[in-house]
């Protein structure tokens, strides 16, 4: 199971989740509510026609949605629209809600809001993953950040293996032997293209010595040294 696929089991076996709404001063207001539904990646709660969420988002329809599942977590932020439509709301309906709802389905005060998620981050086992991105996954030979399971490197059976890149591993080997200061050597080519791509300004005297002072702890090099 990847993560996005754990990452929907997650959501569909909440029952509650967090739901933000942007109020009057401008702060975010996070609130817990049952979930009613998740379909089409969309989630559905229910709420009062006269409450605070509903008239914040009203005003501003931006929100935030958070699911937390033991040490997992999924943080969303999207955008809320007031659902109108009477069969949906009709699907939706459960009877737990009549002491909030009295008169039913047709109870003015009865509103459900549709959540669409327009970003993501997800925090599954350790995995930080942020808008198809992993964020936590470096090379344990080169320190590369490893983005998407393209800049994977392979095992000797084509599985991709999740600690080295494509470029230092390839069916099961290494692609060069060579020695921890060979490697920072080889890395310190590459400095100009680090600096464009994160926006930094580091020397190479800098670089070389958060290097020495990074690779000791990749899997490849810990062993070693």
């Amino acid at each position: 199971m990847n993560i996005q696929e754990k990452a929907a089991k997650i959501v569909e076996e909440a029952q509650v989740i967090t739901l933000a709404s942007i109020e009057e001063n401008g702060y975010p207001r996070p609130v817990a509510v049952m979930k009613l539904k998740d379909l089409g990646g969309a989630l559905y709660v229910s709420t009062g026609t006269s409450s605070a969420k509903t008239a914040h988002f009203r005003a501003n329809p931006k929100a935030g949605v958070s699911i937390v599942c033991g040490n997992d977590s999924i943080v969303y932020t999207g955008k809320i629209e007031i659902v109108k439509d009477k069969e949906i709301k009709q699907s939706l309906w459960c009877d737990w809600m009549f002491p909030h709802f009295p008169g039913g389905v047709d109870d003015p005060e009865y509103c459900v809001l549709k959540f669409t998620p327009e970003s993501y981050t997800y925090w599954i086992d350790g995995v930080f993953y942020k808008n198809g991105k992993y964020m936590n996954r470096f090379c344990q030979s080169c320190g590369m950040p490893m983005y998407t399971n393209g800049q994977l490197g392979t095992n000797k059976d084509g599985i991709v293996n999740q600690d080295y890149c494509l470029y230092c591993y390839h069916k099961g080997t290494f692609t060069e032997e060579c020695t921890m200061d060979e490697m920072i050597e080889h890395c310190v080519k590459f400095l100009a293209e680090f600096n464009s791509d994160s926006n930094t300004a580091l020397t190479e005297k800098d670089a070389i010595a958060q290097m020495r002072a990074y690779f000791p702890n990749l899997k490849r090099w810990k062993d070693k040294n």
